[in-house]
């Protein structure tokens, strides 16, 4: 299984960049970035400066949306940065969480969505009927990776994507309930669900309490599988709580709100080989791959202790 970074562009662009260096001599196979631009650092900048910073490290959104980028606008910069990487690239999208939320506007209609990606589909192929058409690249393809947790979108990664990026936590029975959406999607569009790159994104950090702010919103999202009573009753409190200016940030507010009991069905936590341990539960069920979200804010180690900690154990 491909173990890779959740980097959070939440420090100042130099340490953002050494974070991403240390993470290839380590080992770890895709450094994965978000897209906040209220939150967080310029993700295509960084992105771009990180593929000119290493040499062999994937490197994908994860996820950015298309209401803030235009298809043009992710088109055009996924294909400079595809050139700038050598071919490393892949594109992660969603239907907008904290980069739309923080101003004010709804996240993209699943239809819409699906309208939105075939136009950007268009554009990176660069097919002469195009309607527009980038004036440049289309010379390899820059697999699509759809960012998933609710019924409706997971069916949807199946039916148009290259892989999933999962946020349904990390208890096996979740991520078979939501694979199996995927799965069933891809066979209405007579696919082949092997072909399909599933992807868990999931806080990971030593500390149980450094994960909790990402537990928080993992459940409220529309998860199938089971559930159970505390986690619906956990989600109901954080609803009321969450504050999307502490979205991704390990001190935030409403983290105090998950008991300690959540914690290991919704992000990775503990010693390494208890973190392994998870991470090794989720191979057999059909999970390609696993970006350890570690957030850089925690009161205990640091982002590339975590890292340095986790390499001997997982790489």
């Amino acid at each position: 299984m491909r173990i890779g970074l959740g980097l959070y562009p939440d420090e100042p662009a130099g340490k953002l960049i050494a974070t991403a260096q240390l993470a290839e001599e380590l080992g770890y196979t895709m450094l994965w970035m978000p897209d906040s631009q209220v939150l967080w650092r310029e993700m295509y900048a960084l992105l771009g400066a990180a593929a000119v910073s290493t040499r062999r490290i994937g490197l994908g959104s994860a996820v950015t949306n298309l209401i803030t980028r235009h298809p043009s606008v992710a088109a055009s910069g996924f294909r400079t940065l595809d050139e700038l990487s050598g071919g490393r690239m892949r594109l992660g999208l969603g239907i907008g969480d904290s980069a739309v939320a923080t101003l004010d506007l709804k996240p993209q209609r699943v239809e819409h969505f699906s309208t939105a990606l075939e136009q950007l589909r268009g554009l990176l192929a660069g097919g002469e009927d195009a309607s527009p058409r980038l004036a440049f690249g289309a010379d390899r393809p820059i697999p699509i990776y759809i960012a998933a947790s609710g019924p409706r979108m997971l069916a949807l990664a199946g039916r148009l994507a290259d892989g999933v990026i999962l946020m349904n936590g990390v208890a096996p029975e979740l991520i078979a309930a939501a694979i199996a959406l995927v799965r069933q999607g891809a066979q209405e569009a007579a696919r082949d669900p092997a072909k399909i790159k599933v992807v868990i994104w999931a806080a990971c950090h030593t500390s149980v309490d450094a994960v909790k702010y990402n537990v928080a919103r993992t459940i409220l999202r529309n998860l199938p599988g089971p559930l159970g009573p505390l986690t619906r009753e956990t989600a109901e409190a954080v609803r009321t709580r969450y504050d999307y200016a502490q979205h991704g940030n390990a001190r935030a507010n409403f983290a105090e709100l998950i008991p300690d009991e959540l914690v290991s069905r919704f992000a990775f936590a503990g010693t390494p080989n208890e973190i392994a341990g998870q991470i090794a539960a989720l191979e057999c069920i059909g999970v390609d791959e696993v970006a350890l979200a570690i957030p850089s804010a925690a009161p205990s180690a640091s982002r590339d202790a975590v890292l340095e900690v986790l390499a001997p154990v997982l790489l």
